[in-house]
C-alpha cells in the first residue's frame, strides 16, 4: 500500500536533474526531513492521543456542563452520588445495569457531584477508545489510516447518542484495549506461545462485562479467538483447553467478585433478580423496537460502506479478526432486542477499525473523513452552546420551583429528570428512580417491587412536590400508576409551572406540582 500524506511511503531517491549538485541534494534531504517532522511526531502514542483529544474537545465541548444530556447518563450520575450517601444499588436504588457501571459513577462522583465530572471522564474514555482503534488499525493502515479510523469513531459517537456518558462510551474502552492486547499477542499465539498480555486482556474484558452484560459476547470472542489460534499453532487440545479455561475464569472474575460481595452482605436475592430475572422478565415491545432498529440501521449506514471497502483492502489475518469481532458485537446487540440508538455504539468500534484500510488511501481517506464530518454535523450538530445554556436554565427553574414549593414533604419524580433528587437535596423516595420504572408499561413489576404497590406506598407518604412529564415521555404508559399520580396531584397539590426541558435530542414538558396538602 502506498504511503499517504501522513504515511511512511516516501522515497529517498534523488531526481536525476539534482544528482549533479551535491548542495542541492543536501538541501533536498533537509527539506524532506523537515516536511516529515509532523508525521514523525504523530507516530508517538502521546502525540496521537493528544490529537484525538483535541478532536474530541472540539466535537464535545459544547456539551460540557449540560445537566440534562440524556436520561440514562444523568441516572447513572444520580446513582453514583446516592452511593456516596449510603445507597446500595439494587436495594436502595434499582436498575438492571451491572454494578461496575454504578461503581464507575461512584468513582467519578467522588471527584465532583457536578455533571461536568462525568462528561470529562466520558470524553477521556472516548479518546482512549479512539486511540486503541488507531493503534490496531496502524498495523495494516499505517499512520494515516489509524488516526483517521480513531477520528471516525469520535465523529460518529454523537449520531448514535454517544455525545455524553452513555454506558457504551465507557465499556467500549475496556473491550477495545483488551482487543488491542489480543491483536498484538496473535503472532506469539501462532508460534504456540501464550504471552502474559492474554490473561490481562481477559481481565480487562471481564471488567467491561461489569459495565454492560452484553459485552460478554465481545469478551467471549476474544477468548475463543485466542484459543483457536493457539490450537492451530499445534499446541494440542489439552493445552488449548487448559489455557481457554484459565482465560474464562480470569474474564469471569470481576463479575464473580461482585456477586460474591452481594451474597456476603445478604442481598443476593436482589442482585440475582436485577441481573438475571429482570432481564428475562422485560418483554420487548416489538413495534417500537423494530422502529428503533430501522433508525439505528440508518444511523450506521454512512460508515458501513467505508468499513466494507476497508475490509476488501485488508490483509486476510486481520480481516478475519475484525469480521469475527463485528459478528460478536452484533450478537450482543440482538441479545437484548430493544435497539435503542446508543445500543449500536459497540458496533462502531470494529466498523471504524475495518474502515482503516480505506481511510489510509491518501486524499481519498481525507475526503471520506470530511464526508463523515459533514453527515455527523447534520445529524447531531456540534457547537450548540446556546442549547446547553437553555438546558441549564430549565433544570435550574425546576430545581427552584421544587425548593420553593415542597414544604415539609418529600419529592416524588414520576417520569422526570432524576438528578432533581440530588440538586434539591431530597432523599430517594423510592428505589424506582429511573424515569420509566414507575411510568412505562413494559417496566411493570420487572423489579423485585410491585410497581403499583410502590406507587401507592410513596403516595401514602404525602409527598410535598411531584414532578412529572406531561404527557409521559415513554409509551405504552402504565395507566395504573399514571392515574394514581394524577389523582394525587389533582386532589392535593397546586400546579406551579410547566417547564420546557431540553435533552440533547428532544424537548419535554415537565410539570411541577407543589404546596401539596398533608
Amino acid at each position: 500500500m502506498e504511503g499517504g500524506p501522513l504515511g511512511d511511503g516516501d522515497s529517498d531517491v534523488t531526481p536525476p536533474f539534482l544528482a549533479a549538485s551535491g548542495k542541492a541534494k543536501v538541501r533536498l534531504i533537509a527539506t524532506r526531513r523537515n516536511s516529515a517532522l509532523p508525521a514523525n511526531l504523530l507516530r508517538h502514542p502521546i502525540a496521537q492521543f493528544a490529537t484525538l483529544l483535541l478532536v474530541a474537545l472540539v466535537l464535545r465541548g459544547d456539551t460540557f456542563g449540560d445537566p440534562n444530556l440524556h436520561g440514562d447518563e444523568v441516572f447513572y450520575q444520580t446513582v453514583g452520588v446516592a452511593m456516596h450517601q449510603g445507597a446500595l444499588p439494587y436495594v436502595d436504588v434499582w436498575d438492571r445495569k451491572p454494578f461496575g457501571l454504578f461503581a464507575l459513577s461512584w468513582l467519578i462522583a467522588g471527584v465532583s457531584y457536578d455533571m461536568l465530572a462525568y462528561q470529562i471522564a466520558a470524553t477521556l474514555f472516548a479518546v482512549g477508545t479512539a486511540w486503541a482503534i488507531a493503534a490496531m488499525a496502524r498495523s495494516w493502515a499505517r499512520l494515516q489510516g489509524g488516526l483517521l479510523a480513531g477520528i471516525a469513531y469520535l465523529l460518529w459517537l454523537a449520531p448514535l447518542q454517544g455525545f455524553g456518558g452513555q454506558s457504551p462510551v465507557f465499556y467500549n474502552l475496556f473491550i477495545a484495549v483488551a482487543a488491542l492486547l489480543v491483536f498484538r499477542a496473535l503472532p506469539a499465539l501462532r508460534e504456540g506461545r501464550s504471552p502474559a498480555t492474554i490473561p490481562l486482556a481477559m481481565l480487562i474484558a471481564g471488567a467491561g462485562i461489569t459495565l454492560k452484560t452484553t459485552a460478554f459476547f465481545e469478551a467471549a470472542f476474544l477468548g475463543l479467538y485466542c484459543a483457536v489460534v493457539l490450537w492451530k499453532s499445534g499446541a494440542g487440545s489439552g493445552r488449548t483447553l487448559r489455557s481457554a479455561a484459565l482465560w474464562a475464569v480470569i474474564g469471569a472474575a470481576p463479575s464473580l467478585a461482585i456477586a460474591a460481595g452481594y451474597w456476603a452482605i445478604g442481598h443476593w436475592a436482589e442482585y440475582w433478580h436485577a441481573m438475571v430475572a429482570a432481564n428475562l422478565d422485560k418483554p420487548p415491545h416489538w413495534p417500537t423496537s423494530l422502529a428503533r432498529l430501522e433508525y439505528m440501521a440508518l444511523a450506521l449506514a454512512p460508515i458501513a460502506p467505508f468499513a466494507l471497502l476497508g475490509l476488501v483492502w485488508q490483509e486476510t489475518g486481520s480481516r478475519r479478526f475484525v469480521i469475527a469481532w463485528l459478528a460478536a458485537a452484533v450478537l450482543g446487540l440482538v441479545a437484548v432486542p430493544n435497539f435503542y440508538l446508543h445500543y449500536g455504539l459497540p458496533l462502531l468500534v470494529p466498523l471504524c477499525l475495518a474502515a482503516g484500510s480505506f481511510l489510509a488511501r491518501g486524499v481519498i481517506g481525507f475526503g471520506a473523513i470530511a464526508a463523515l464530518a459533514i453527515l455527523s454535523f447534520a445529524i447531531s450538530p456540534p457547537f450548540r452552546f446556546e442549547h446547553t445554556r437553555e438546558s441549564r436554565q430549565a433544570i435550574d427553574t425546576l430545581e427552584q420551583a421544587v425548593r420553593e414549593h415542597i414544604g415539609d414533604g418529600q419529592l416524588l419524580l414520576y417520569d422526570a429528570p432524576p438528578q432533581l433528587y440530588v440538586r434539591t437535596g431530597q432523599p430517594l423516595i423510592t428505589p424506582l428512580v429511573f424515569p420509566t420504572h414507575l411510568s412505562h408499561l413494559i417496566e411493570k413489576d420487572v423489579s423485585h417491587l410491585s410497581t403499583l404497590g410502590e406507587t401507592e406506598r410513596v403516595l401514602a407518604l404525602k409527598p410535598g412536590a411531584v414532578v412529572m412529564a406531561v404527557p409521559p415521555r415513554n409509551g405504552p404508559v402504565n395507566e395504573e400508576t399514571h392515574q394514581l399520580v394524577l389523582a394525587y396531584v389533582g386532589g392535593n397539590c397546586r400546579l406551579i409551572k410547566i417547564v420546557p426541558t431540553l435533552e440533547r435530542q428532544r424537548t419535554d414538558m415537565i410539570a411541577v406540582w407543589g404546596d401539596c396538602a398533608r
